[in-house]
């Protein structure tokens, strides 16, 4: 099969012929239709993110069983899926807690891009090819974890329904998992990329009364109002004035979706007493976040999330229908489609700023 292939560091990902092995015990294989392009691909290829090399990178997947692995009874070929990010065991510590977002089988994939036993479905000869995420969806086909996989029915274009595999489940995610995102809150979302605009969108579906789009981007910052942004702001002036100037106190809650200590401090400043700053994007290793001190006195509180904090056996299937019902518009968040080919093209877009999401797509 053909395959998008990171060697080294800085250099430019290539389309090579790569060998796939047929699902293990607890998997199965998939003929890719779509994967989204992520910033977490983009942040493993100048290694803020971390793994193994070489290795096909994409995690943002949708497509069509095509075989099982011994043992697996909760799918049949030819079932349409989107593949999550966690496994969602439902037997570690995390899952017995209530936080499927947090399952240690998703560790392997994460930290070392192979599958959970610790070896790669993927190779070129004698060469290992590693899997990012467990996943290596910017590919035809691939092997994951069934665990992982979420059917999606019919009447949902694979080349959206992809999105949800991380991009829209963190931001929604992010949005509808958390408490004090409702009717009448206030929420600033900081970064109006793909995973942005979903938070925004799902602070309109939690029923927020007042939402602040903030970006540098003015394309980003029209769209956001396009999707449920009651206002959008412009992240090269003065947010924290803007934003108490129309509130009084500040936010209910700040979601900062690009992971940089500025606009992470910029979530810490737009905050009311009690407030909530949420970091969903995702800094660079060991980058130090300068907050004022005095803000803990005010009672605000400096909140990480992991994949949304979603479950994505419960998560996935809500959105969906909210993408029937018209709540949650998928549509407007793809910037472009590009062919397998285009994989370099699309990083470099997503490097330089532009778009909300380009979608690799194979088949519909």
């Amino acid at each position: 099969m053909r395959a998008a292939v990171l060697r080294e560091l800085g250099t430019p990902i290539a389309i090579e012929d790569v060998a796939i092995s047929e699902p293990r015990a607890g998997e199965v294989g998939l003929e890719i239709a779509a994967s989204g392009i992520c910033r977490s691909d983009l942040s493993v290829t100048d290694g803020t993110l971390k793994s193994p090399l070489p290795v096909v990178l994409g995690h943002e997947a949708a497509g069509v069983v095509t075989s099982l692995g011994p043992g697996v009874d909760q799918l049949a070929v030819g079932d349409r899926v989107v593949v999550a990010l966690t496994p969602s065991c439902g037997e570690c510590l995390f899952c017995q807690e209530g936080a499927p977002n947090r399952c240690l089988a998703m560790v392997p994939g994460m930290i070392f891009s192979t599958m959970g036993d610790r070896t790669t479905r993927l190779r070129t000869g004698d060469e290992t090819i590693y899997q990012l995420c467990g996943v290596a969806s910017f590919a035809e086909k691939a092997v994951v974890d069934a665990r992982a996989c979420i059917p999606v029915g019919d009447d949902i274009p694979l080349d959206r329904a992809c999105l949800l595999g991380c991009g829209v489940l963190t931001g929604a995610g992010a949005a509808l998992n958390t408490p004090e995102v409702g009717p009448g809150a206030s929420v600033a979302v900081i970064g109006c990329g793909g995973v942005g605009l979903a938070a925004i969108q799902g602070a309109r579906i939690a029923g927020a009364e007042a939402i602040f789009a903030v970006d540098i981007d003015p394309v980003k910052r029209e769209l956001a109002m396009e999707l449920g942004a009651t206002e959008a702001l412009d992240g090269a002036g003065d947010v924290q004035g803007a934003v108490r100037k129309r509130t009084g106190l500040g936010v209910h809650v700040a979601i900062e979706a690009i992971g940089k200590s500025e606009t992470i401090e910029t979530a810490w400043e737009v905050l009311r007493p009690g407030g909530t700053a949420l970091i969903i994007g995702m800094p660079r290793s060991g980058e130090k976040i300068p907050i004022r001190a005095g803000g803990l006195f005010l009672e605000r509180r400096l909140v990480g999330s992991v994949y949304g904090g979603a479950d994505p056996r419960r998560d996935v299937p809500l959105l969906l229908e909210h993408v029937r019902e018209g709540a949650l518009r998928l549509d407007p968040l793809v910037t472009a489609e590009l062919p397998l080919s285009g994989v370099a093209e699309a990083l470099e877009a997503l490097r330089a700023g532009r778009g909300a999401r380009h979608v690799i797509v194979h088949s519909r």
